[in-house]
């Protein structure tokens, strides 16, 4: 069974869906898969460390962290309600590893 990490879809989120990690495009059917609710990759995704307080300390006063935040940032362009949203570093769940 291939593992799979999934991305929340924003509420109301309908498509037409466009998908960019780290700001690369990415193609439906070919990149990820459209379920329900949630968007699903069968390419690991990195899933961002939170930050903690000094980060948010140093953010806060224009001192840059960002060499340091590893993860992939996914974005995603959707209509809702008839009008085109942008939801910008949605979360990334990683696969669940199935019971021993």
């Amino acid at each position: 069974m291939a593992r799979v990490w999934s991305v929340p879809l924003p509420e109301g989120a309908e498509p037409p869906y466009e998908v960019y990690v780290n700001g690369e495009r990415r193609v439906e059917g070919r990149d990820f898969a459209a379920e329900g609710r949630w968007l699903r990759f069968t390419t690991p995704l990195r899933r961002r460390p939170p930050l903690g307080l000094g980060r948010r300390i140093m953010l806060m006063i224009g001192i840059g962290v960002y060499g340091d935040l590893k993860g992939d940032t996914i974005d995603l362009r959707f209509t809702r309600d008839g009008r085109s949203e942008l939801a910008t570093d949605l979360p990334v769940i990683p696969p669940q590893d199935p019971p021993a």
